[in-house]
């Protein structure tokens, strides 16, 4: 039997600042071209985060320190967890940096999961620099998902399907420039819930579109579209 099920958005934002506690600053003193870098935090991530949130009337969930200081969308023993300026730091220590600001957000993802009522939708907002390693990115805009998840995989099909009608001038790419299925805070929790329970995507966004004097505008006509798109979905459990 197949049921339509109601649906429960959750925007996530892991890499949302660029800020170090007061008691770490010293290990970055003369990094501060890297603190602004796209090593540090995703640049436009944040607003594109709290425009969906407001927009669809759900639940966020924000990094408020850098990614160097420790990697939210890392899961717990991943060797890039720590950034060259805490792994060296001895085990208590970066222990403590877990416990304070990387395990509460992982702690209130899980807890939104169990609490939301129907099926999930977790959108992980994000963004990504234009030229890596020397190489210009070709993606505008990636939907970063695992294709062995049907509805996951569906549903980001037919979002994609609606960006490109909707900005045909722009790249939008699958599981471009990363795979979706590599460690972040989704994948983790895909291990933990069915599709028929979590849906789990990364929304990327080039930061050259972000840098550009048109974002605003852009960055309102992409949470048009997500919103569009999500309430004109058709959620179904197969029973």
């Amino acid at each position: 039997m197949v049921k339509a099920n109601p649906i429960s958005v959750l925007i996530t934002c892991e890499h949302a600042a660029n800020r170090v506690p007061k008691e770490y600053r010293h290990l970055f003193i003369g990094h501060e071209d890297t603190l602004n870098s796209h090593r540090g935090w995703d640049a436009g991530a944040l607003q594109l985060a709290r425009t969906l949130a407001s927009r669809l009337d759900a639940p966020l969930l924000t990094g408020d320190y850098t990614r160097l200081l420790v990697d939210l969308n890392r899961s717990r023993g991943h060797s890039a967890r720590f950034s060259e300026f805490t792994r060296h730091l001895h085990t208590e220590e970066r222990e403590a940096i877990s416990s304070i600001w990387w395990q509460p957000h992982w702690r209130d993802f899980q807890d939104h999961l169990h609490q939301l009522p129907d099926r999930i939708l977790h959108i992980a907002c994000h963004s990504f620099t234009p030229v890596f390693n020397g190489h210009r990115r070709k993606t505008d805009i990636g939907l970063l998902y695992d294709p062995t998840r049907p509805s996951e995989k569906a549903f980001c099909f037919r979002y994609g399907q609606a960006l490109k009608r909707n900005f045909p001038a722009l790249k939008i790419h699958m599981n471009q420039p990363y795979r979706g299925i590599s460690n972040n805070i989704g994948q983790q929790y895909r291990k933990h819930f069915p599709d028929a329970k979590l849906m789990t995507f990364e929304l990327e966004i080039n930061q050259r579109l972000v840098d550009g004097p048109n974002w605003n505008g852009l960055c309102n006509r992409i949470v048009d579209v997500t919103s569009e798109r999500i309430a004109g979905e058709h959620f179904e459990t197969i029973l």
